[in-house]
């Protein structure tokens, strides 16, 4: 079975990290608060599904600026690849169906929301982490 092979965006604005709570209907991951992702499309590069999940989703124009790394989902179905961007333009506003909520929130915030993927927390403490030791 192939995998599919999907981007998930990570984004920071100020020290804190752009999550939405996807969909009750979604289904992949119902009401679980996540940072923006989705599978890439035929024919179309890390990069560019990076900056069309981040804008389709969330109305932001990103510049993808590092691979974070690559990791399998729970189920092994998916393949997601994660990837830190910057900013280049706009605010973040929920733009389709994909979320029920936004939110801007620290390392320490989102350990509170309920339901959340440990796997997701522990990448973004490794984030903060690192950001801290500069």
């Amino acid at each position: 079975m192939n995998k599919i092979q999907a981007v998930t965006v990570i984004i920071e604005k100020e020290g804190r990290y752009l999550l939405g709570k996807r969909s009750t209907w979604k289904t992949t991951a119902p009401g679980y608060w996540c940072p923006v992702s989705g599978k890439i499309e035929e024919g179309e590069t890390e990069i560019e599904a990076v900056c069309r999940e981040a804008f389709e989703e969330v109305g932001l124009k990103v510049k993808p600026t590092q691979k974070l790394c690559e990791m399998d989902t729970r189920d092994g179905s998916c393949r997601l690849h994660w990837w830190l961007v910057e900013i280049l333009e706009g605010e973040a506003f929920i733009k389709n169906d994909e979320h029920s909520e936004l939110g801007w929130f620290t390392t320490d915030e989102m350990a509170l929301l309920d339901p959340t993927f440990h796997e997701d927390l522990n990448l973004f403490s490794s984030l903060t982490q690192s950001a801290n030791k500069i």
